[in-house]
């Protein structure tokens, strides 16, 4: 065992390198002509030659020396996130025979993702990993603060290999930490990234799989509205995959429960609302379906919804921004409200331009107000600068 572990150890350092080895990480302020919406982080190909293919063979290579292997969901897990998982599963185990491959959600699943997960016909994953660990896999987040502090911990101090497979803006603190790291900013989705690891391995998509990621692609694009070129070949790669759009609506189609129902009237009932230039920012706190909530203000007329309620973790806040806010102010809510409020009130962050979440420590008050003041110094910049 101790043989196994030494060459386990040294397989994590000698692959400590990332998609930056092979992509310049530039920002889209520096360039003079940018899409409107685009994301602000993009990764710009220095060489013909294709790096998900690299990196997959590293990830292969690290999970035959452990032979097992987790891959991680984040807190209160996806559609993205869950059926990346699924068919990212199914892929090991079919380029690294003998893998004990696991899923693991520490933070839960949400109600829709749960719906969703039983119309395909897959099974609900474990909360917390049965026994070792192998190498850890995060999926649909780079960052280790979704795991929870005591598993974050876990990882950290042992030798446990880590691996990133994520689109959202990479995370600072994580710079040093990950032996393999397929991170694609431009992409819709996790599972656009997961879809074309299957073709660069040469492996065909089970129909299950193809529609789990089709869904889970169709609801990260908020239904194809946030899609590019790129995203409809993958699309159609997966419905010639067995996948049916059809049928994705309705694998979906959870009914909002009353309990949903309630939450969001409760949010819209104790509503604050700040000015900012043009822009309305309102603020709220439930107990429950905050995400929900968040998503649900936006359509009443905000530009931009913060919503947080009181969890087992402390404090957790979602954000949530209509696309005229970001194109206008190029305010990215993840990179620039997010991630540093979460280093700053004790806990972390992450996301999207229009949609992200921090869980930290205090109070609910103190954390939506320190959004509320960071946005509007935002917001005031933004019109400087414009």
């Amino acid at each position: 065992m101790g043989g196994r572990r030494n060459v386990l150890r040294n397989a994590s350092r000698n692959h400590k390198r990332s998609f930056r080895n092979v992509f310049v990480h530039r920002d889209l302020q520096q360039q003079e002509a940018s899409l409107p919406g685009t994301r602000k982080s993009v990764l710009i190909s220095t060489t013909t030659q294709i790096p998900q293919e690299k990196h997959l063979r590293e990830i292969v290579k690290l999970a035959k020396v452990s032979r097992i292997l987790t891959l991680f969901c984040h807190q209160n897990a996806d559609p993205d996130s869950l059926c990346s998982a699924f068919a990212l599963k199914s892929l090991i185990e079919k380029t690294a025979p003998g893998t004990e491959v696991r899923i693991a959600s520490p933070g839960g699943i949400s109600a829709p993702t749960k719906y969703l997960i039983r119309n395909l016909g897959l099974a609900i994953p474990e909360k917390k990993p049965l026994n070792k660990i192998g190498v850890a896999v995060l999926v649909d987040t780079n960052n280790l603060g979704q795991l929870g502090a005591e598993l974050s911990r876990e990882i950290i101090e042992s030798s446990t290999p880590l691996v990133v497979v994520d689109h959202h803006h990479e995370h600072p603190e994580m710079k040093g930490r990950i032996s393999v790291e397929i991170i694609d900013s431009t992409s819709s989705s996790t599972a656009e990234i997961v879809a074309q690891l299957y073709e660069i391995a040469g492996v065909s998509v089970e129909e299950k799989l193809a529609e789990a990621l089709l869904a889970a692609i169709f609801v990260e694009t908020r239904y194809f509205t946030l899609a590019t070129q790129r995203t409809f070949e993958n699309v159609a790669k997966l419905a010639s995959a067995g996948a049916d759009p059809k049928k994705i609506p309705i694998l979906l189609v959870a009914p909002t429960t009353r309990s949903e129902r309630i939450a969001r009237l409760k949010a819209a009932q104790r509503l604050k609302v700040e000015i900012a230039g043009d822009w309305l920012l309102v603020s709220t706190e439930v107990g429950s379906y905050q995400s929900s909530a968040a998503r649900a203000l936006l359509p009443l007329g905000a530009d931009v919804s913060m919503v947080g309620g009181k969890v087992k973790a402390g404090v957790r806040v979602n954000l949530r921004s209509t696309q005229k806010f970001h194109r206008s102010t190029g305010i990215h809510l993840a990179r620039d409200v997010a991630i540093p409020l979460g280093k700053e009130l004790g806990g972390s962050g992450g996301g999207h331009p229009t949609a992200a979440g921090l869980m930290v420590k205090g109070t609910v008050d103190e954390a939506l107000d320190t959004c509320i003041r960071l946005l509007k110094t935002l917001t005031d910049k933004a019109k400087v600068q414009a």
